[in-house]
């Protein structure tokens, strides 16, 4: 089972990029509750940690292109393909990021 275990806490609206693996993952707060995403555009393969995170939408930096961070579902173009969601638990003081679907 591959996972990416994270000792940080963030504050709501807050996001961090992780890179485990060759894995690269988004990790953000959305109303109390931890969501991880790709952190790779499904259009033009650039981090979306780069952009803006407003509410649970991550726009992509390079063209703009909309996911929903807590589904990993394509809002807006120019992409159409959705990115990968991965589920978050927490352990104690440590959330951890299933990355192997």
């Amino acid at each position: 089972m591959s996972e990416i275990r994270v000792s940080q806490s963030l504050e709501d609206g807050e996001s961090i990029a992780l890179k485990e693996d060759g894995k690269h993952v988004l990790l953000c707060k959305i109303a109390g509750k931890y969501h991880a995403v790709s952190d790779i555009c499904s259009h033009a393969r650039v981090l979306l940690s780069k952009g803006r995170l407003r509410g649970k939408t991550v726009t992509c930096p390079l063209h703009g292109a909309r996911f929903d961070v807590t589904t990993g579902k394509c809002l807006g173009g120019p992409a159409f393909l959705d990115i990968e969601s991965y589920p978050v638990r927490e352990d104690g003081d440590e959330l951890i990021i299933a990355t192997d679907g």
